[in-house]
């Protein structure tokens, strides 16, 4: 029988749902795993690539509920985990960077036989994987060739192909130090390595787990040179002014003075916190400013809002991407000590920040990597506005020495939580007289002695901190008392009126002891927990653009989450701005702000099998209509759109329906084919 294929992760996961005699979720896969929930979705595919080879049903996530494993297939799933012939069986997408990897690393011609035995698949499959390898090559400007005597090999920058070098061994790095990957000569990468680590002791810095790694393997290419390197805005008397410069020259003699500049760079580039301004010509602000408003653009397109306080945003980027876009160019990877943590935490907004960033990686023409992303997760997240809540003033400074896109983050987290709170201000460190003048607590990433109460949480607010402020007595009846107030608005209908005083305090003992309820979060208002048949409408007749506006509203109307203005809003940002909410060519969502007439979050779906025409070069077939209350509750329903339309065939399939009842369950048909979580959404 041949070898099934199982990493040690995966391997994890069976035994842990082994364990369990009922569903498990895939918040608590992903807790037990001490992964994101999108890794946990990630490996659930990889165990159901095994269960497949092993011929055995694969895992459903059964939407509400999770993971849950029949009696049968325990038995089954036990025996075969008992056999020792079980090892690491790449995914799809690894397949694709592990063939990247090898094709740059590799010193000798590399052909297909070399690439079977890479990636341990059929002749079949490295073919269609080197149709993707082609396509993901295309969007950086590279191509993969093919000579009979010097076998597969990348061409273009070889700037540009050390960049993506560099991206995918990184995120390769697991199955590289687990030994799953074996075309490296670890020998060599070891002693490159030390000696790397080498000039990190002389420096007496410390770079990010991964960079140093990432530039051994990368050194036998810099061996080889064999195309000369462009360092475009780069001051190379300066460069070889540096220390780092000297240290790659005393461990590094070999290398040729282009290759020792090269890596300098990277030595440079690559520590936290710094930013070797001097050692560039700096780009054009205009430039900068350009990329810095067409970044913020596609992000309030995808994420269908408006941000208020915009030009505030567009300083703040523009600082961020002005030091950052070198970086890019060269491939240098800094890492992001918060990066798992903001994609943990906050997963909608980073998949819709992955999209937007598409647009400024086809600008810069350089692959941006997930840790960069983050980085502009915790920009965006920070100018979200919060929705209007009482204000009951309870005084909070802030004190984040992570950055100012993070103390920002922290500073919304915080008011979102405490919305009956002011934050007078977010500063680094905290050396002011009379403190107590200003605040009443202080909220700190870091311990702090202070004359007023000091609440110490991590950058990326956790579970637990969030526990922690809720239930500081500072907070607490504060809490409370709003919690009760919402109840009681809600309750107080069915009520007496000679009986609310008794109802206010059973509810505020009721809370006092623990009773008090979440309040539903982004991630729970998924497309198909709002849409329904009463919210979707198939039309037969040809109508005007605008005629297809008001069709789509007229749903949300009936159900009184929107205003009439709010449509003739709509219509007249497309009459003037043109037809730039279209999705795809022929899927456009259509919206305005919350303020223009919104109710309550809500969608509607028209499918019009006469396609709509908005211009000479968009048509919709599908017209989707959002209402959103506020600039965070949709994002996780956006996520779902993202996918549905993303779905090979989809516009199609939804086009061809006949009414309300054939559409949705063909928009539950389809959601159902994709991870209830999906957070690819392109």
């Amino acid at each position: 029988m041949s070898p099934l294929y199982m990493n040690a992760r995966c391997k994890k996961l069976l035994n842990i749902l082994l364990t369990r005699s009922d569903y498990l979720t895939m918040n608590q896969l992903a807790q037990e795993l001490g992964v994101s929930r999108r890794t946990a979705y990630y490996d659930v595919c990889k165990v159901n690539l095994w269960l497949e080879q092993a011929q055995l049903p694969q895992l459903e996530v059964v939407r509400g509920k999770g993971l849950f494993l029949s009696h049968d297939m325990r038995g089954r799933i036990h025996s075969l985990l008992g056999e020792d012939r079980t090892v690491y069986i790449y995914s799809p997408e690894e397949r694709v960077k592990l063939i990247i990897c090898c094709i740059i690393y590799e010193a000798n011609p590399v052909y297909m036989e070399q690439l079977m035995d890479c990636c341990e698949v059929s002749r079949n499959t490295v073919f269609a994987d080197l149709k993707e390898v082609t396509k993901q090559l295309e969007q950086y400007d590279l191509t993969l060739e093919y000579r009979a005597k010097r076998g597969y090999y990348v061409d273009g920058d070889p700037i540009r192909i050390r960049a993506l070098f560099i991206l995918y061994f990184n995120e390769l790095s697991d199955l590289y130090q687990s030994g799953a990957i074996r075309f490296f000569n670890r020998d060599q990468i070891g002693e490159d390595l030390h000696r790397l680590e080498c000039i990190q002791q002389e420096l007496g810095i410390d770079y990010v787990d991964g960079v140093l790694l990432s530039l051994a393997a990368l050194l036998p290419v810099l061996r080889r040179h064999r195309s000369p390197l462009k360092f475009t805005g780069l001051k190379e008397e300066e460069m070889g002014k540096t220390r780092e410069f000297a240290l790659v020259q005393s461990q590094f003699p070999q290398l040729i003075h282009e290759e020792q500049l090269y890596l300098t760079l990277h030595l440079l580039g690559s520590r936290v916190n710094l930013v070797p301004e001097e050692l560039f010509v700096s780009d054009s602000r205009q430039y900068v400013y350009d990329l810095t408003k067409e970044l913020i653009s596609e992000f309030e397109r995808v994420a269908c809002i408006v941000f208020d306080n915009r030009e505030e945003l567009e300083r703040a980027l523009f600082v961020h991407l002005n030091t950052s876009l070198y970086r890019y160019r060269f491939g240098i990877q800094i890492g992001n000590l918060l990066g798992d943590d903001v994609m943990n935490e906050y997963p909608n907004l980073f998949a819709l920040t992955k999209i937007a960033a598409k647009r400024l990686e086809e600008s810069i023409g350089f692959p941006i990597p997930d840790s960069e992303v983050a980085y502009l997760v915790l920009h965006f997240g920070g100018f979200l506005k919060i929705a209007n809540e009482r204000q009951d003033r309870l005084r909070i400074l802030i004190v984040c020495v992570n950055g100012i896109s993070t103390g920002n983050m922290l500073k919304r987290e915080v008011q979102k939580l405490l919305p009956f709170a002011e934050i007078v201000d977010v500063v680094a460190a905290v050396g002011m007289v009379n403190i107590q003048n200003i605040c009443d607590l202080v909220i700190s990433t870091v311990r702090l002695n202070c004359i007023v109460p000091v609440i110490t949480v991590h950058p990326i607010l956790t579970e637990f901190d969030r526990k922690a402020i809720l239930n500081h007595r500072l907070v607490a009846p504060k809490n409370v008392a709003l919690q009760r107030d919402r109840l009681f608005r809600v309750v107080k209908k069915y009520v007496k009126p000679e009986d609310y005083d008794h109802l206010m305090e059973d509810l505020t003992a009721f809370l006092q002891d623990g009773g008090r309820e979440p309040e539903q979060t982004e991630s729970e208002y998924s497309l198909l927990s709002v849409l329904d048949a009463s919210r979707i409408r198939v039309v037969e007749e040809r109508c005007s653009w605008q005629q297809s506006i008001r069709l789509a509203g007229a749903c949300l109307l009936d159900h009184h989450s929107i205003e009439q203005r709010y449509l003739d809003t709509i219509i007249h940002q497309l009459q003037y701005y043109g037809p730039y909410m279209f999705l795809t060519e022929d899927v456009i969502l259509a919206h305005a702000k919350p303020e223009d007439g919104v109710s309550c979050l809500d969608l509607s779906l028209a499918v019009f099998h006469q396609p709509v025409v908005y211009s000479s070069q968009r048509k919709a077939k599908l017209v989707l209509l959002l209402a959103a209350e506020d600039q965070e509750k949709h994002l996780r329903l956006l996520q779902d759109i993202l996918v549905l339309i993303s779905a090979p065939g989809a516009v199609e399939r939804l086009a061809a329906c006949s009414g309300g009842e054939a559409v949705l369950a063909q928009v539950q048909q389809i959601l159902a084919q994709r991870p209830e979580e999906a957070e690819e959404t392109t």
